[in-house]
């Protein structure tokens, strides 16, 4: 404990009310604690364990994280195959609560499921989508012009963010009607117009003829769970998803891919979408994860790939 304790001391300061990475273990600066990570979310500490610990082993560590953040709520998980449980969640821990992102809000849950709402992770490929919509190389139409399809939308941040930027309509796709919910809020939260945007708790690969009458998209999100039993499993399902492109996306138009999944290497992923994809893109941009939340092995963490200049052939 010893050497977390003197590995804490040195992370920098987090500013009030925005999201941070307190310590990445994958990333693997101190050996022996691989098995952890922690996030500071406004006033909340996540803090989750790949590795099952004694009531002794959770007690210090509370006790440490709390030493270092003592202002904040803390929950601590265990996660194990795709299941999880509470070690510990502090009693001062809201429902829910507000964090700040490059000047935008989103709301999290700090006392429920797997994760709290939000990935402050994907926050490159979040300001790819601001950029590209504020970038001349969109193409011919003008900013607020502009529709945006966002499929696997979770709790819609792509979508605060494309609307902020100047989209005119996001449409967002989920499976998860409450994580739709929660995306509903979002949008509130930043007084973004409920005429701006829709949701969709639907089977998406169900749904592609009303989402083809409610296209064509200039600009396409897929952002999908890497394994979903029952739902998406991406060396199966990524493919379909690509095969309707030429059916949704108007030329000049971009997509961004997402895709979190550690068998799966940088450079794998885009020449997996060139090919699926045909070349039909002018360009293939890397968005490069933030470094704090890289682990040791960095191209097989999370990988995302804007594709710009749609042309069909």
């Amino acid at each position: 404990m010893q050497e977390l304790r003197k590995f804490l001391r040195q992370v920098p300061s987090i500013p009030p009310g925005a999201c941070g990475k307190i310590f990445h273990g994958p990333k693997g600066l101190l050996p022996g604690w691989e098995w952890l990570l922690a996030d500071k979310l406004g006033n909340h500490v996540f803090a989750v364990s790949y590795r099952n610990l004694t009531d002794e082993e959770q007690a210090e560590l509370i006790a440490l994280l709390r030493s270092f953040y003592p202002d904040c709520s803390l929950r601590l998980q265990y996660r194990r195959g795709g299941v999880f449980r509470e070690f510990y969640l502090s009693e001062d821990a809201p429902e829910s609560m507000i964090v700040r992102e490059d000047g935008l809000s989103y709301l999290i849950h700090s006392r429920r499921g797997m994760n709290c709402g939000f990935f402050p992770d994907m926050i490159e490929g979040r300001r790819a989508v601001a950029g590209w919509l504020k970038s001349p190389s969109r193409g011919a139409k003008k900013e607020g012009a502009l529709k945006v399809l966002n499929l696997f939308a979770f709790t819609c941040s792509f979508s605060v963010r494309a609307l902020n930027a100047g989209a005119a309509h996001v449409d967002n796709w989920d499976m998860n009607r409450n994580s739709l919910n929660i995306g509903r809020e979002n949008h509130r939260l930043n007084g973004l117009d409920e005429g701006r945007f829709s949701c969709f708790a639907h089977d998406i690969f169900k749904s592609f003829s009303k989402i083809g009458r409610r296209g064509p998209y200039d600009l396409m999100i897929f952002d999908p769970p890497p394994r979903q039993v029952g739902s998406f499993l991406w060396k199966k399902d990524y493919p379909r998803l690509m095969r309707r492109i030429p059916s949704l996306l108007l030329p000049g138009g971009a997509v961004l891919f997402c895709l979190n999944a550690p068998e799966c290497t940088k450079a794998d992923f885009k020449g997996f979408v060139r090919e699926a994809t045909e070349n039909l893109f002018k360009e293939y941009e890397d968005i490069p994860c933030p470094p704090e939340y890289r682990g040791r092995y960095p191209d097989r963490g999370l990988k995302t790939i804007l594709a710009k200049g749609y042309a069909l052939s």
